[in-house]
């Protein structure tokens, strides 16, 4: 039975938006960690137009070709033509710092996705001492 006294008193009502908004941020951070992000396999590599080139000198050379059938890993060809694997490309560049080659210049197929040239040139910086570069083509003129 209500009193009257308790009958006027204006009540606390509110609405607890607490719980609401926890469950909003968690299906954001699910929704953002959940989504694929768009592939970038034809990436186009502009033509150089400012920097300076790096003379073949004072660089090791590798070549990243596009992979002989879907799914393969890309085939790593040093300057000389030689055939590696991505552990003896890095000993080749270990040698190479030895020789003073401190540089290492990736050129890269257009059909080899990003990905993969992102991992060789994280594995060629591995090598102590050792600045990476992507090679770029030349402007026509």
């Amino acid at each position: 039975m209500l009193l009257r006294r308790q009958f006027n008193e204006e009540r606390d009502e509110h609405i607890d938006m607490t719980p609401m908004v926890d469950v909003v941020f968690q299906l954001m951070t699910f929704m953002l960690f959940s989504v694929q992000m768009a592939r970038t396999d034809d990436i186009k590599v502009p033509e150089a137009k400012h920097g300076v080139g790096v003379e073949e000198t004072v660089a090791t050379i590798i070549n990243v070709l596009r992979p002989s059938a879907a799914g393969a890993e890309p085939v790593i060809k040093l300057e000389k033509g030689d055939r590696v694997t991505l552990e003896e490309a890095k000993k080749v560049i270990a040698a190479g710092v030895a020789k003073g080659k401190r540089k290492v210049v990736l050129e890269a197929d257009g059909d080899v996705p990003h990905g993969e040239v992102l991992k060789i040139a994280a594995a060629a910086a591995e090598v102590e001492g050792v600045t990476v570069h992507i090679g770029v083509q030349e402007p026509s003129k």
